[in-house]
């Protein structure tokens, strides 16, 4: 048992040490990406036109280099984020996410069905990245709708995800909420689900699947409700008007 439990914390002492390297060398690669990402920039008005025909999809791919080193150190910050709760309206936070997806409005819609007076007390931009994350997973998914909906269940507010996309493959259901493991695309990190997931119960709530098949997937937030949230925002507009 000494001898196992030796082993275990030599591990995690190996572990923690690789991790702290992969976070050194994540923040360099970053910097050096960045820079090629602004080299590239010009290459698209190139008098040659091979380059400016190649050169969107070396673009497509610094910026994903960038994203997942991103995400990598956002994943292995120690601690948890700092927590700034607000009370706020839900509907304009999730009518946010679309512009921020940067997708042409005739490749996306975006459907609400959340009570414009529907009230959270969270951190707003935490709340805000947990919908973006899966909002942004479904878009690379091939997804060309998403719907959104709330309702008040149980003391808790419930908000669903739904899109029109293909579905999880079954490598992904297997692994999913996993870092590193649960992608559903080719070279994807999967860090999206596991951040989004560990910021949910962060406030008390969770993020679950509900359900994915061919015809489209559907992820469930979970958040405290508060009523005397809803009741403020509700005093705060009527005076207001």
């Amino acid at each position: 048992m000494q001898e196992t439990v030796r082993q275990a914390l030599s591990q995690r002492a190996r572990l923690a040490a690789l991790g702290t390297a992969v976070t050194k060398i994540n923040h360099d690669l970053r910097n050096i990406l960045a820079t090629a990402r602004v080299v590239t920039d010009g290459l698209a008005t190139s008098a040659s036109a091979e380059v400016r025909r190649v050169a969107p999809r070396l673009i497509d791919a610094i910026d994903r280099a960038i994203a997942l080193c991103s995400r990598t150190l956002d994943f292995s910050r120690e601690g948890a984020p700092p927590f700034a709760p607000s009370r706020f309206l839900l509907r304009p936070l999730v009518e946010e996410i679309g512009p921020s997806l940067a997708v042409p409005e005739d490749k996306l819609s975006i459907d609400f069905d959340i009570a414009p007076d529907l009230a959270v007390q969270a951190d707003r931009d935490q709340v805000y990245r947990v919908f973006l994350n899966l909002a942004r997973n479904s878009v690379e998914a091939g997804a060309q709708r998403l719907r959104i909906t709330a309702s008040r269940t149980d003391g808790m507010l419930a908000i669903d995800i739904a899109d029109d996309g293909p579905g999880l493959p079954p490598r992904a259901r297997d692994n999913l909420f996993r870092p590193f493991a649960g992608s559903a695309r080719p070279g994807g990190s999967g860090l999206g689900l596991a951040i989004a997931r560990e910021l949910a119960r962060a406030h008390g709530g969770d993020l679950m699947l509900i359900a994915s098949t061919g015809a489209g997937t559907t992820f469930r937030v979970t958040l405290p409700a508060s009523k005397a949230a809803t009741a403020a925002v509700n005093r705060e507009r009527a005076s207001a008007t």
